[in-house]
């Protein structure tokens, strides 16, 4: 009896060990995305701003491998940096990506924005609900995510040149299946790195390190998959509106 009581109290600590970390992780995502939206709505409405992103394509080339680099920093030197720093970095780092959106988001209307965010938010809770209840070990699926994204960009890249509008949303609807897949497989994987420092939870910097690459990961999942639903919105308009003339 003795025995099933630690057996039940040990299993009630582990998840809300587990939960803890979850929370932090969306909490710390959800700060990015509001930095995000907040920086790109503020830049798209400062006109000298705007304009000088849209004139100076070096300088927007030189943010996003600044962003990238960012990504391999925060990545590969999560021992060695403090949760502070790390903090520091995603936060600078989203506010970059509203930098870098924001003349993206000058092009579309507000009403499509609203239903592309709503729309990829429905999908992202759901995926990320399937990648934690699941009992069915997602792993196998990472080289195939991985496959998929990186022949979705090599498409993108030829369709750039060739401006097919029939192959560009095939890229574009292939492109939402890979990175809602992506969405539950982070999920589990982050399940398993909560797991793993459970045992760990008072170790408060340690906590914050992996909050900060969970809220990473999904971070950039939802964002990917905003930017392709938007596309998707958008084209599907113009299509309807070219119908209509």
């Amino acid at each position: 009896m003795e025995c099933q009581n630690l057996k039940s109290t040990t299993l009630k600590k582990k998840r809300y060990h587990i939960q803890t970390y979850f929370r932090r992780v969306y909490g710390w995502m959800s700060c990015g995305l509001l930095l995000t939206a907040f920086v790109a709505w503020y830049i798209t409405n400062t006109l000298p701003i705007i304009n000088y992103l849209l004139n100076n394509r070096f300088f927007l080339l030189g943010l996003c491998f600044l962003q990238f680099g960012l990504v391999l920093i925060m990545s590969n030197l999560l021992n060695r940096l403090s949760g502070k720093t790390l903090t520091t970095l995603f936060m600078f780092y989203s506010a970059l990506t509203g930098l870098t959106t924001a003349g993206i988001f000058s092009v579309y209307n507000n009403n499509t924005i609203f239903t592309a965010f709503i729309t990829t938010s429905l999908m992202f809770l759901s995926m990320c609900f399937w990648g934690y209840f699941t009992k069915k070990d997602l792993s196998y699926l990472g080289n195939i995510i991985l496959m998929g994204i990186f022949g979705v960009i090599i498409a993108s890249f030829i369709n750039f040149w060739l401006q097919n509008n029939f192959l560009l949303s095939i890229i574009n609807y292939i492109g939402v299946v890979f990175f809602t897949l992506l969405i539950a497989y982070d999920t589990q994987k982050l399940k398993g790195i909560a797991k793993q420092i459970s045992l760990n939870i008072n170790d408060k910097d340690n906590l914050r390190r992996y909050a900060i690459l969970g809220a990473l990961m999904l971070y950039l999942d939802f964002i990917n998959l905003f930017f392709i639903i938007l596309n998707i919105i958008n084209n599907n308009e113009n299509n309807e509106n070219n119908d209509d003339k």
